[in-house]
């Protein structure tokens, strides 16, 4: 009886609105749609306890994709890059591709975030967040919510996935229609997951950090058309991203390892313990073994 009155309730409000519809000027000439980019791969999960914010602990996290955190409940500091943006309960925040980020020292304590991970062209128009948290608005929760029950009730298949992908579009227009940022650039930058994610495996699962040359080696590739592509495809010079690699690798060996710390400087590829010592201290604003006891990062920016 409920439902019954629910929907005549609803064939009500649609009757009402569909009196409000003017007669078209044109048959023929209608509302066109702008060029449009859908989200891919995308993945939904969440996080409920601030030890799992950290995750895995090792080091930061880089990621060749967007991230999108909304914290229902509850907020945490987050470093992204050299910024440290503080999310508080009702606000969401963006990581860019590649954009190296992590939590600073959550208490212990519960929360409730959902995180949305996914591929998408950047093309300028979600500029306006870079290092910004922007306040959830119910057309955004509503958003939101739709797409949380679809990828959950529904397995994954082409008809569904494009269901979520339209409801993940949806979300990220409200965002920009409450956080506009002028003009998107005329052409879409490709990102071409495929290549990041390509050079970082590679370069991570060497023992050593290897040179361009040797990761173009490995693609088949030569060492300058890499270089170019990387620049195009990933909006940073493939140099840069092996520098932010190899610095947080080095973190992470100061932390999680027993390694004398010329061991980890030739490792992470540095011609010498000085020369390594001098860029993580440039970096992250504390020797490798002040770090190495606990000392806290400060960044600085120039490592890089």
């Amino acid at each position: 009886m409920t439902r019954m009155t629910a929907t005549k309730t609803e064939s009500q409000s649609l009757k009402k609105l569909n009196g409000l519809l003017p007669s078209p000027a044109s048959p023929l000439q209608g509302r066109k749609a702008p060029p449009f980019v859908l989200p891919d791969n995308i993945i939904c999960f969440s996080r409920h306890d601030t030890a799992d914010l950290n995750h895995p602990p090792r080091s930061r996290m880089l990621h060749h994709r967007f991230v999108l955190m909304l914290a229902l409940e509850a907020g945490a500091t987050v470093r992204i890059d050299d910024h440290e943006v503080r999310l508080e309960e009702g606000q969401g925040l963006f990581v860019f591709p590649f954009q190296f980020h992590d939590f600073i020292g959550p208490e212990t304590g519960k929360l409730d975030w959902l995180f949305i991970t996914f591929d998408l062209p950047n093309d300028g128009s979600l500029a306006a967040m870079h290092y910004r948290a922007f306040a959830i608005t119910p057309e955004m929760r509503r958003a939101a919510e739709e797409l949380v029950v679809t990828y959950v009730t529904t397995r994954a298949s082409g008809e569904a996935n494009l269901v979520v992908a339209l409801q993940l579009a949806l979300l990220l227009m409200r965002i920009r229609q409450a956080n506009p940022s002028g003009r998107r650039t005329a052409e879409p930058v490709s990102l071409s997951p495929g290549l990041a994610t390509r050079v970082s495996r590679i370069a991570e699962a060497t023992a050593q950090m290897p040179t361009a040359k040797e990761i173009a080696a490995t693609l088949g590739i030569s060492a300058s058309h890499l270089r170019v592509r990387f620049r195009e495809s990933c909006g940073v010079s493939l140099g840069k991203h092996l520098r932010r690699l190899r610095m947080e690798k080095a973190r992470g060996l100061l932390r999680m390892s027993t390694r004398r710390v010329s061991e980890i400087a030739e490792v992470c590829g540095f011609s010498s313990v000085y020369t390594f010592s001098r860029a993580f201290r440039a970096l992250y604003g504390v020797s490798p073994l002040e770090y190495r006891k606990g000392g806290s990062v400060r960044f600085q920016g120039s490592g890089l």
